[in-house]
């Protein structure tokens, strides 16, 4: 839905393979423990990324570190951040079924 919306979409390599297997493109970038670019961590600095959604798939200890360095440089650069499946997969359907334009912004006190 995200891609059908216009949005680029960035993963790390084992997410990209599994997103373009299933017909969804997106652009590989290398972990930040790797050291190679195109990084995660370079990315998110240079605010190519706007979104960040980062959720751990294994305790192992060097994924838990790839994963805190790409959450903690979200949060440091204030990119907002999913780290829920079920919270993500809510976000991507509503953003998707109510367009920005249909929003109406109202005041606080209009609540």
């Amino acid at each position: 839905k995200l891609e059908e919306m216009g949005f680029m979409l960035y993963a790390t390599e084992g997410t990209a393979k599994f997103l373009s297997d299933n017909g969804i493109k997106t652009t590989a970038l290398h972990w930040p423990l790797d050291k190679m670019e195109p990084n995660a961590l370079t990315y998110i600095q240079e605010k190519k990324i706007d979104f960040v959604i980062n959720i751990p798939k294994s305790l192992e200890e060097k994924e838990l570190t790839n994963d805190y360095q790409i959450r903690r440089k979200a949060v440091d650069f204030n990119i907002p951040l999913l780290t829920n499946a079920q919270a993500a997969k809510l976000f991507i359907e509503s953003i998707y079924k109510k367009k920005m334009e249909e929003l109406e912004i109202k005041s606080w006190e209009e609540y």
